[in-house]
């Protein structure tokens, strides 16, 4: 069944909530400010106080979930409990499609409006403080690192712990993409340092699972070398968007350009590009790369989907 929910969630995903960025997710700050609201109210000890308020939020929508599979077992041939299902991967799934992303990001670059795109990733992306995206070199990488992460903390790891443990696996992984999105200013350290390490976990396999990917996707030699020599490296403090982003730069190393736009008129394209200017030239070559890793993640969907029917198809066999 789990195969079969993750192709619905997808295909209402892509034709009827495409135009929406996401559900309305400001239910869960209401809900985590009231927690804390409590907890200041029963003024637990320190060392309590900084991990009972996790133990709520992340316990009440997990013990709502595992209630609702309960009670809808076996009702109307368990098509309320796949309901269920596909209700709570389609909120964990990210509405905007990478596709449109691209696209959109892409038709102010090729305008060469870079206030525009800075906006447009304010909207869409976030830029933290410390990111420097002042140059269009510097926002085109930005971009990148951030599409990618985005594309696999939204459908990737869902893919997996969904797979693995069910409805309160993307409950418990939706609760923690949250925590961190929505942490405040006087967070206490603790807690964040949980979160952080959480998420790392959360992360760990399916990151390495889809390194792999890129290398099958991709050139296998360049980024499975890479991937080889930090596979067991377990460091919460590097950001799994930076590894990410460099095992698909390798799986790109000499990567055909990606559309009919950049394929099949070589000789055409190369006419036309020499009277360029420097900068005509590496803005065309970031939207090409742009491009090219679009192609790569959806490569990686496929393949993830075909071994997500065949694990499908032998677990009805052995049953």
């Amino acid at each position: 069944m789990k195969f079969l929910v993750i192709l619905l969630c997808l295909t209402i995903n892509y034709l009827w909530l495409k135009d929406l960025d996401r559900f309305d997710d400001t239910w869960f700050i209401h809900f985590r400010r009231k927690i804390a609201a409590f907890m200041e109210s029963v003024d637990a000890a320190p060392p309590l106080s900084a991990i009972a308020p996790l133990v709520f939020i992340y316990g009440i929508p997990l013990l709502l979930v595992g209630v609702l599979l309960l009670l809808l077992q076996d009702i109307a041939f368990g098509l309320f409990t796949m309901a269920l299902h596909m209700l709570v991967l389609l909120i964990a799934f990210d509405r905007t499609q990478p596709g449109n992303l691209v696209n959109c990001f892409l038709q102010h670059w090729r305008r060469g409006d870079t206030g525009a795109c800075k906006d447009y990733l304010e909207q869409e992306i976030c830029i933290p403080e410390e990111s420097d995206v002042s140059s269009p070199e510097a926002m085109s990488e930005f971009f990148k690192e951030q599409l990618i992460y985005r594309c696999f903390e939204k459908m990737f790891v869902m893919f997996f712990w969904y797979m693995l443990t069910g409805p309160l696996g993307i409950v418990f992984c939706y609760v923690s993409y949250q925590l961190r999105d929505t942490q405040a200013d006087d967070i206490v350290a603790t807690e964040s340092r949980w979160i952080d390490t959480a998420i790392y976990l959360l992360e760990w396999i399916p990151l390495r699972l889809l390194a792999i990917t890129f290398s099958l996707a991709g050139n296998f030699v360049h980024s499975f070398d890479q991937l080889r020599s930090v596979f067991w490296e377990f460091n919460p403090e590097q950001a799994s968007s930076i590894q990410l982003y460099s095992y698909a730069s390798s799986a790109l190393t000499d990567a055909p350009n990606a559309y009919s736009g950049s394929a099949g008129n070589g000789e055409e394209g190369e006419g036309e590009t020499r009277d360029l200017s420097q900068e005509e030239q590496q803005i065309l070559d970031q939207e090409r790369e742009i491009e090219n890793l679009q192609a790569l993640l959806e490569r990686s969907q496929a393949i993830w989907l075909a071994v997500l029917a065949l694990i499908t198809i032998f677990g009805l066999q052995s049953a």
